[in-house]
């Protein structure tokens, strides 16, 4: 039992740190956003964020991010659809009238027919001023690939394979923040704004929020773009089972990397600090300690991973390039510079050159999901249930780019059986960047052991 529930623990702490790493669907926070700009109205039911979007439903909100809901009212219905009740009318009859729809037949609309990503990818685009026309933009076929490029579509907004009312929230949200076509100064809610579809009032708080968070990611850019970068970071952690803590973890560590960002094997980390961790005694084998204060290294060089544990030194190769690979969307995101999907943040606050980003808890845990199903590994098949709380980071920017950031999260979870929460936080201070940075990694590589050859050879 004792090492059936370390075994537990050990997973915990895997899970959880790919949460905190992934920054994850439930989008009532975009939703909300949009209503009180007019925008999304839901049903009688409420937002319904849980279905699929039905063609009718997206009809209405291009006509709406199009800034023509007034005008499309006044219309008289002549539109060839027979099939449509009288709210949807207004909005295919203006659609219809500006060659932004053909319907589903000739007569037919199907009003009620499932919205897929590719269609509301599609209207978006049109609203920013995109075409799929022959000769235009984008075809119909490419759009969210289109998307993507501008970024309109990202990994937390859109899911093609099973597309919902809440991934229409998450990525009008986003378009509300997106340049129009032929005019980078110009964002669509600025648009729709200057167009007197939406009131400068109405669309202040927004705007404000737009601001501060391509702040945010302009600073968080700069950061990435850093190849040296010398960090001090202190990662701690409690861990409750059923109610009763049984860990405490802190790690504070050094790190100093110098990525390759051509060739990512040959990047050069080191990282050195101590890990203390205190387990309840009931969790503890006869003769162990159930506290442990350990120095440890590790090292990265020539595609290689060393471990420095203190009574044994080990090695195993590994592959940046193999692992963002596998990562999938999460890499590209990471590339493309969008390091926080606008979508996933509730809100930001700013004091002097700090802010605080609040994360939509719900869409965080849904982001883990899918990054866990891209790399083949969902909940079920690693044997973890999980959600996440209160997820806040809090980031100091000096001269256009991150000096400091601190984060911390709740995370629940249900492992094997057993009910376990994780509170966890991380702080982490950029001391240097740039050519004065060098990564130091011992003489005596040579002489740490295979890790899985040590561990054949114990067998």
């Amino acid at each position: 039992m004792k090492r059936k529930m370390r075994m537990v623990l050990a997973s915990v702490l895997a899970v959880a740190s790919l949460a905190m790493s992934a920054g994850a669907a439930s989008y009532d926070n975009c939703a909300d956003r949009l209503s009180d700009l007019g925008l999304f109205q839901g049903t009688g039911d409420g937002y319904e964020l849980d279905r699929a979007p039905t063609r009718a439903e997206a009809a209405t909100m291009l006509v709406r991010l199009l800034g023509a809901e007034a005008e499309a009212q006044e219309l008289e219905y002549t539109a060839p659809f027979t099939d449509l009740s009288d709210w949807q009318k207004p909005y295919v009859q203006y659609l219809y009238d500006n060659g932004l729809t053909n319907g589903a037949t000739a007569t037919t609309f199907e009003p009620e027919g499932a919205c897929s990503a590719q269609m509301y990818t599609t209207f978006l685009l049109r609203a920013l001023g995109y075409s799929d026309a022959a000769g235009g933009d984008f075809a119909y076929s490419g759009a969210v690939d289109f998307g993507e490029s501008i970024g309109l579509v990202d990994i937390a907004n859109c899911n093609e394979t099973n597309f919902l009312r809440d991934h229409v929230a998450a990525m009008s949200l986003t378009a509300l923040n997106t340049a129009v076509k032929d005019d980078a100064d110009t964002k669509l809610l600025e648009k729709l704004v200057a167009d007197g579809a939406v009131e400068q009032a109405t669309a202040a708080d927004m705007l404000t929020f737009f601001d501060n968070y391509d702040a945010y990611v302009a600073a968080a850019a700069a950061m990435n773009d850093e190849t040296r970068m010398d960090v001090s970071v202190d990662m701690s952690a409690t861990v409750d089972m059923d109610g009763q803590q049984v860990m405490t973890l802190s790690m504070p560590m050094e790190m100093k990397m110098d990525m390759d960002l051509e060739n990512m094997d040959q990047s050069q980390i080191s990282m050195t600090g101590t890990m203390n961790m205190t387990m309840d005694e009931s969790l503890v084998a006869e003769g162990e300690q159930s506290s442990v204060s350990q120095v440890v290294s590790y090292y990265y060089a020539d595609g290689v991973y060393y471990m420095d544990l203190g009574d044994q030194k080990v090695k195993m190769d590994m592959s940046f390039e193999d692992a963002l690979a596998q990562m999938g969307d999460l890499a590209n995101m990471a590339e493309s510079g969008t390091s926080e999907p606008i979508c996933l943040i509730d809100s930001i606050t700013t004091s002097g050159n700090s802010m605080t980003v609040t994360y939509s808890a719900a869409g965080m845990s849904n982001l883990v999901d899918e990054v866990l199903a891209g790399m083949g590994m969902d909940e079920q098949t690693a044997g973890v249930d999980f959600s996440m709380d209160d997820v806040t980071s809090s980031v100091t920017i000096e001269n256009g780019a991150v000096s400091a950031t601190s984060m911390t999260a709740v995370i629940n979870m249900n492992v094997e059986g057993s009910a376990m929460t994780m509170n966890m936080s991380m702080d982490m201070v950029i001391n240097e960047t740039g050519d004065g940075v060098t990564v130091d990694v011992p003489d005596d590589l040579d002489t740490y052991t295979d890790i899985i050859g040590g561990a054949d050879a114990a067998a």
